[in-house]
């Protein structure tokens, strides 16, 4: 994540009276809701781009993962994994269209390709040559479409999802109650713990 130090120097000169702990505690915070939301986003974008049916949510909650690494620096690294291995055709809005000699998935034919019905469940399955045998389970790949759609349309917004959650942090923690009343040093402890919880 490339920060803007302009905008970074600018929403922290905002909060110039507030302890640098407290700015390492929001900025952690930031960090959080930055996972949050791009891993929101990711999945929304998953499922509108691939036209994905209904009910596909929890699978894809699967394939995006957050991890947060704090370094030895003030800042800390985000990490973002995604599952973009293939997926069943039976999880695409649209369904499965017979075609001569196969099926047409998504705008692509498939040759060889038919649905069978296997311990009372739909499968789609493809020749892998001429003869009835062997078939493997068809699969449709994404991961293409789907690094370019990322890294095009969400990782470029991700510097500027983060410095909106700073701002809107600290911000909201100057206007509350706890911060008109002051916060003595011994008490420092407790406040960090209510921020994380914040």
């Amino acid at each position: 994540m490339q920060l803007d130090e302009e905008k970074l120097d600018r929403i922290v000169g905002l909060f110039a009276d507030i302890s640098p702990r407290i700015i390492k505690l929001a900025f952690h915070r930031a960090q959080r809701r930055t996972e949050g939301t791009v891993r929101q986003q990711a999945i929304r974008m998953m499922q509108q781009r691939l036209q994905l049916a209904g009910g596909t949510q929890k699978r894809l909650r699967k394939r995006v993962q957050a991890h947060m690494k704090p370094s030895a620096a003030d800042a800390s690294e985000m990490k973002y994994w995604f599952g973009l291995n293939d997926l069943d055709p039976a999880l695409f809005r649209g369904g499965i269209r017979r075609a001569r000699g196969g099926l047409m998935i998504r705008g692509t034919y498939y040759e060889r390709a038919f649905v069978a019905v296997l311990s009372g469940k739909k499968k789609v399955m493809q020749r892998v040559g001429k003869a009835a045998y062997p078939v493997i389970n068809l699969t449709v790949p994404i991961s293409d479409e789907m690094t370019v759609a990322l890294e095009d349309e969400l990782f470029e917004r991700i510097p500027d999802i983060f410095l909106h959650h700073f701002e809107t942090d600290l911000r909201g923690r100057v206007k509350s109650d706890t911060w008109k009343n002051g916060w003595a040093d011994n008490n420092l402890a407790a406040a960090e713990r209510n921020i994380q919880v914040w």
